[in-house]
């Protein structure tokens, strides 16, 4: 018995082991050997129908050719796919390595926005914004209670002192001192003037909630009355 090698790539085994296993053959030998027997079948049965006898054993060398022909037949569909995959993974591979290009460029400049942020900050920190006084706070709060400072400023007296000097309006509460803003101030004596009632229900819709607020200090240290007779409202300063 003769032993005959025919070497193929790794994609046309792949097919051959399909198309052995899709007409139950256990192998790719099996396959072809199985190839070469139809082939020369048909070969024989084309003279027959011809008539003529055959006359000699047709060659090893032509059978190879006609099997390896088959068997190009059968797989080219399916290497034609493989090359077309094989394409459109190129290009996709080529397109990452456009975008991997642009992302390293955008990080460059990320990183280049970032040092001239860092050489800025320093001149920033320069013309930094000079620190609030505590007039500047009243203005901006309008009212502050000695309560609400107590746990931040150990000598009150010295601070409602200096907010005195600085325009700020400075009461002596029943149980705390409070500074008034004198633009607030100004605005609370006016509407006081036109109201007539001390109604405390009809007050909280007339005054907003921190002029109520001031009144009812006023009130609770006899700073603010009512007078019935008159109608009107008067400061015991």
């Amino acid at each position: 018995m003769k032993i005959v090698t025919v070497k193929l790539d790794n994609e046309i085994y792949e097919e051959l082991l399909k198309k052995a296993k899709e007409e139950g053959f256990l192998t790719v030998s099996e396959y072809i050997y199985s190839l070469i027997l139809r082939t020369i079948e048909r070969s024989g049965k084309e003279v027959k129908e011809g008539g003529e006898e055959p006359k000699k054993t047709v060659p090893v060398e032509r059978l190879l050719t006609i099997v390896e022909r088959k068997v190009l037949d059968t797989i080219n569909p399916f290497t034609q796919k493989i090359d077309d995959i094989s394409r459109k993974i190129a290009f996709i591979i080529e397109r990452l390595e456009t975008l991997e290009e642009k992302v390293n460029s955008v990080e460059e400049k990320v990183k280049s926005l970032e040092k001239t942020s860092e050489e800025v900050q320093p001149k920033e920190a320069i013309t930094k914004k000079p620190r609030k006084t505590a007039i500047d706070i009243l203005k901006e709060q309008k009212v502050i209670f000695e309560r609400d400072i107590a746990s931040k400023i150990r000598d009150r007296d010295t601070f409602f002192s200096k907010l005195q000097r600085e325009g700020a309006i400075v009461v002596e509460g029943k149980d705390e001192r409070f500074a008034v803003d004198p633009q607030f101030w100004q605005q609370l004596l006016e509407k006081l003037n036109n109201i007539r009632t001390n109604n405390d229900e009809e007050l909280k819709k007339m005054l907003d909630p921190l002029e109520y607020k001031v009144v009812q200090k006023l009130r609770e240290s006899a700073l603010l009355v009512f007078d019935s007779s008159s109608r009107t409202w008067s400061l015991v300063l």
